[in-house]
């Protein structure tokens, strides 16, 4: 497949690019500027500037002729401002020019209770909401979609193990097992059109994505 990763300078942007260059996928690593190219040079992807904040118009040419978009966009610090910019609008943008450059698939990273905000962390409510809305956006969208709603990401190694499920407890997960959820949604039809929880566990990821109803 040709993949287009949104936000493949981040943490857990990398790990899902490396993945699916392991995996044979051509891949488009979108950055927010040049200056990040330097981030993900070695792992065989070809960069390209696609600014969620910037001109639609310029996102709509930077994801054409991809099959897939992976969005692992988030906002850079916890400043409402920067939130609504990136984890709201910043992601619709994405959605609509996904569907003007005539993607047929997008794979969003989201928040545990992204769906139900009033259930999350007080701390982390406004952060929540937004992505609320632009998971909500994405649903309604024509685009096929999965939502991956991860606990507390760390930078831990992979366990390639995991719980999923449509709302889970309060839990950690990887940054790298996130990434491999993400990648693997697309080699499972039961992703499609779903949204769900992910934290750690004690299911090999393939067998839980294929276990979901």
């Amino acid at each position: 497949m040709r993949v287009t990763v949104l936000g493949a300078s981040g943490r857990t942007g990398i790990h899902v690019v490396r993945l699916l260059r392991g995996r044979g996928h051509q891949v488009r690593a979108g950055l927010r500027s040049r200056r990040r190219a330097e981030e993900v040079a070695g792992l065989g992807a070809e960069t390209v500037v696609a600014d969620v904040t910037a001109d639609a118009d310029d996102l709509v040419e930077a994801l054409a002729g991809s099959e897939v978009v992976i969005s692992a966009i988030g906002a850079p610090d916890p400043d409402q401002a920067s939130v609504d910019l990136v984890d709201r609008d910043g992601v619709i943008t994405a959605v609509r020019a996904a569907e003007k450059a005539g993607v047929a698939r997008f794979v969003q990273l989201s928040a545990q209770f992204a769906d139900s905000p009033d259930q999350g962390d007080r701390l982390v409510r406004s952060i929540l909401m937004a992505k609320q809305i632009s998971d909500s956006v994405l649903r309604r969208s024509s685009l096929n979609w999965t939502i991956v709603r991860p606990g507390t990401l760390t930078d831990d190694q992979p366990a390639g193990r995991v719980k999923l499920g449509g709302h889970l407890e309060p839990g950690h997960v990887s940054r790298a097992d996130v990434a491999a959820v993400l990648v693997a949604t697309l080699d499972e039809p039961l992703t499609e059109n779903q949204g769900f929880d992910v934290i750690g566990g004690e299911i090999p990821i393939p067998s839980a994505l294929a276990a979901l109803s």
